[in-house]
C-alpha cells in the first residue's frame, strides 16, 4: 500500500466523512485517496484516506477519517478529491469539518456520478456555493 509522508502544517483538526455510493462494485479495496481542502485563506492537504485494519469504502458504507495538523483554511469553499491505486471508486457525499470548533460542516456531492480510478490523472473538484464556516 502506498503510503504519503504527512508533516504537520498547522494547529487545525479536520474530520472528512465519505459516503460510498450503494451501486453495484461501486465499494474498493484498492484505492488511495486523499483530499484537498480550499478554503477563504488558502488550502491544506489530507493524508491518505484511510483507517488502519478497517475495510474502509465498502458499497453503501460512511467512514470517518480525523486529520491533525492541518493548516486552517478559513471558510471551507471546495475540495479536490485525488485517488490512486488498482480499482475504481464511486461516493455519493463527502463532509468535510473543523474538529473541535463551532463550524457547520460542508457537504459536498458527487452529482454527477464520477468514478475515481487508478488513472493517476483522475481528480474531482466539488464546490459549496453557500461557503459555511
Amino acid at each position: 500500500i502506498p503510503t504519503k509522508k504527512f508533516c504537520k502544517q498547522g494547529d487545525t483538526t479536520y474530520a472528512v466523512t465519505v459516503t460510498t455510493s450503494n451501486r453495484w462494485w461501486a465499494g474498493s479495496d484498492n484505492i488511495w485517496a486523499s483530499v484537498t481542502i480550499i478554503g477563504s485563506t488558502g488550502t491544506t492537504e489530507t493524508g491518505v484516506l484511510d483507517n488502519k485494519m478497517y475495510d474502509d469504502f465498502e458499497d453503501g458504507s460512511t467512514d470517518r477519517f480525523v486529520f491533525p495538523g492541518m493548516k486552517d483554511v478559513g471558510c471551507i469553499q471546495c475540495i479536490i478529491v485525488k485517488a490512486r491505486g488498482t480499482d475504481g471508486w464511486l461516493f455519493t457525499s463527502m463532509t468535510v469539518q473543523k474538529v473541535a470548533s463551532y463550524t457547520t460542516p460542508v457537504t459536498f456531492k458527487n452529482t454527477n456520478s464520477v468514478w475515481l480510478d487508478a488513472d493517476s490523472t483522475r481528480q474531482l473538484k466539488l464546490c459549496n456555493k453557500s461557503k459555511k464556516k
